[in-house]
């Protein structure tokens, strides 16, 4: 389970899919450059135009992988196969979440926004958007941007210091515009369930910024959790016979993986919140994701 919601955290910046809008609001005194506004909308409006498909080299302290992606317009759902490393050959369905739109001003709330340098990505042109965090809530990125669909072609995961914690870069790349079909669709007995899970659950003080969905195609109970760029995945399970209350934290190049038990109406449950967050975002995001007991 862990290592699919890994997935499912990366490959959404790869494939350009902005996981969650912040609030409706927008700051009425924002001003940013035309160039970083342009960027931000070519962004949110890539993987509703154009497919996408290629092989991408993932890299990190603790891992080296080239992988091949495939994701058409639209589709929350995509899938990928390693390449090398010892699971190579492994292929893996993915979800890619999608969300509201949002507007740079939103996220200029929570990141210093600014256009860099433009380079070739697979042979391509490209914009560099970086986004600086605003506090200690969330990483920050140099996000390599198409410059025809918006895509994004390479993904930097910075730490506070600046460090660079994790990258995923395009080698070769197909990019295909909509051909008008529409991507996959949810039924209203998806809806309902959606609804239902929800009923059992509370989201109170999520960090500045962030909000909360269901984890569609989840086997487990999860939310989707995001400020619109930063985002983690929160698995609820019932806490295993013999393993007492408290917490545990782990990284691995960008993705922080932080589990904690704790008593809940009685019953032990296990909350792992799994993305690429700082540890303080983690612990808030767990304390504020709340099981609420049937009635």
């Amino acid at each position: 389970m862990i290592k699919a919601v890994q997935v499912v955290i990366w490959i959404g910046l790869l494939t350009g899919v902005v996981p969650h809008a912040l609030s409706a609001d927008t700051n009425a005194d924002c001003t940013l450059s035309p160039a970083v506004t342009d960027a931000v909308d070519r962004l949110q409006r890539a993987h509703a135009n154009f497919s996408v498909s290629g092989t991408f080299l993932k890299e990190s302290s603790a891992e080296r992988a080239f992988i091949s992606s495939s994701l058409a317009a639209g589709d929350e759902t995509g899938s990928l196969t390693y390449l090398n490393a010892s699971n190579s050959g492994t292929s893996q369905t993915i979800w890619a979440p999608q969300g509201p739109t949002l507007s740079a001003c939103d996220l200029h709330r929570v990141y210093v926004l600014s256009i860099e340098t433009r380079t070739k990505v697979a042979g391509r042109s490209t914009s560099i958007l970086h986004l600086r965090p605003r506090d200690g809530l969330r990483l920050g990125y140099r996000l390599a941007i198409d410059d025809i669909s918006g895509l994004i072609l390479r993904s930097e995961s910075l730490g506070g210091d600046g460090r660079l914690l994790e990258r995923h870069e395009y080698a070769s790349v197909s990019i295909t515009p909509n051909d008008g079909a529409v991507g996959t669709q949810f039924s209203q007995a998806d809806e309902k369930a959606e609804i239902t899970l929800m009923q059992d659950l509370e989201l109170v003080g999520l960090p500045l910024g962030y909000r909360g969905r269901l984890a569609r195609g989840s086997e487990q109970r999860a939310l989707f959790v995001s400020d619109g760029i930063a985002s983690a995945t929160v698995v609820f399970e019932p806490l295993p016979n013999g393993l007492s209350p408290g917490e545990g934290a782990a990284r691995r190049g960008a993705t922080l993986t932080y589990s904690r038990g704790s008593i809940v109406g009685g019953a032990g449950v296990l909350v792992t919140v799994i993305g690429e967050v700082p540890l303080p975002a983690a612990r808030l995001i767990a304390d504020a994701v709340k099981v609420v007991p049937r009635r």
